[in-house]
C-alpha cells in the first residue's frame, strides 16, 4: 500500500513539473505546456501552448491578458478567478481561450513556431 502512494504522488508531482513558469506576482502565476492536439473529425492536427493560471490569494480576481503579441480584441482573455483556484486550458473548447496556437503539425520539417507569449497581464481585485 505505502508503495502505491508513493508511486501515485511521483506521477502526480511528475505530471505538473512539464509546465513551466512564465509570470508570478504575489497574486496569480500563468504556467504554461506545449502539447498537439489531435482532432481527428477534421483530420488535423495542431500544437498549442496549453495556459494555467492560479489565484495564489484568498479574494476573488479578474484576470485579463492578450493572447501572443497582437493587442487586438480577437486576443483578449478575461475571466474570473475564484480564491485559491487554478483554471487550465486543454484542447476541447472552452468558452475561456486558455491555449495559443503554436504551430500546424503537417510535417516535423515544414512547421513554422510562434512563440509563447502574453502581454498586459493584469489580476484585479473584486470587492
Amino acid at each position: 500500500m505505502y508503495l502505491l502512494i508513493l508511486l501515485l504522488t511521483f506521477n502526480f508531482s511528475s505530471l505538473d513539473d512539464q509546465w513551466l513558469t512564465y509570470f508570478e506576482n504575489k497574486k496569480i502565476k500563468i504556467s504554461y505546456d506545449d502539447v498537439t492536439c489531435n482532432d481527428i473529425i477534421n483530420g488535423v492536427i495542431f500544437d498549442y501552448y496549453l495556459i494555467k493560471v492560479k489565484n495564489k490569494t484568498s479574494e476573488t480576481l479578474v484576470i485579463n491578458f492578450y493572447l501572443g503579441e497582437n493587442e487586438d480584441d480577437e486576443n483578449k482573455v478575461a475571466f474570473v478567478l475564484n480564491p485559491n483556484e487554478v483554471k487550465t486550458g486543454s484542447c476541447d473548447y472552452q468558452p475561456i481561450k486558455l491555449r495559443l496556437f503554436k504551430a500546424q503539425n503537417r510535417n516535423k520539417k515544414s512547421k513554422s513556431i510562434i512563440n509563447f507569449s502574453l502581454n498586459k497581464i493584469e489580476a484585479t481585485e473584486v470587492y
